[in-house]
């Protein structure tokens, strides 16, 4: 009766921490893209106001945004050695896995013509990607909203249906 018990709390444990875990993607998307954004805010008063090279102002979003933990910035500066700035950057969006396909593809983008263009054309690149980011960040929001909730009730609801099932 006991290992029972004791089972049929681990099922429902083990598909709450999966329908939990499943939710966080969402959470984890909408965190990454106003990380996403509040980078690329900065990144744009650094090319206005400076004339830091690309390189060492993604150092310095890497500290302040993302406070050195491993994100597209840092990958990007690691990548360069071996390769020019657009490919290490989309090297870098295909690697992180927070983002969704639509993401990546307006983070490529940005990344076609990053370090390719003039002051000008880098400043207008960054605030169209800025609003593409936007959109981005309200549909994850959104999804956010709808499916988290969904896959913490349905990892409660699975694990309490199969300890039904099993006893």
């Amino acid at each position: 009766m006991i290992v029972k018990f004791i089972i049929s709390i681990l099922i429902i444990y083990i598909c709450t921490y999966l329908g939990i875990y499943k939710a966080k993607t969402y959470e984890n998307r909408e965190r990454e893209l106003k990380k996403i954004k509040n980078a690329l805010a900065f990144f744009k008063s650094k090319i206005e106001f400076t004339y830091e090279p690309i390189q060492e102002i993604f150092m310095q979003i890497s500290k302040s945004v993302y406070l050195h933990k491993d994100n597209i910035f840092l990958r990007t500066t690691r990548y360069l050695r071996d390769t020019d700035l657009s490919n290490s950057w989309n090297k870098s969006v295909d690697e992180s896995i927070d983002f969704n396909k639509e993401d990546k593809e307006i983070l490529k983008m940005f990344g076609k013509l990053l370090g390719k263009t003039d002051k000008k054309g880098q400043i207008s690149e960054i605030e169209i990607s800025q609003s593409f980011i936007e959109k981005q960040i309200e549909k994850a929001e959104q999804e956010k909203n709808k499916n988290s909730k969904l896959y913490k009730s349905l990892g409660v609801s699975l694990g309490i249906g199969i300890v039904i099932i099993l006893i």
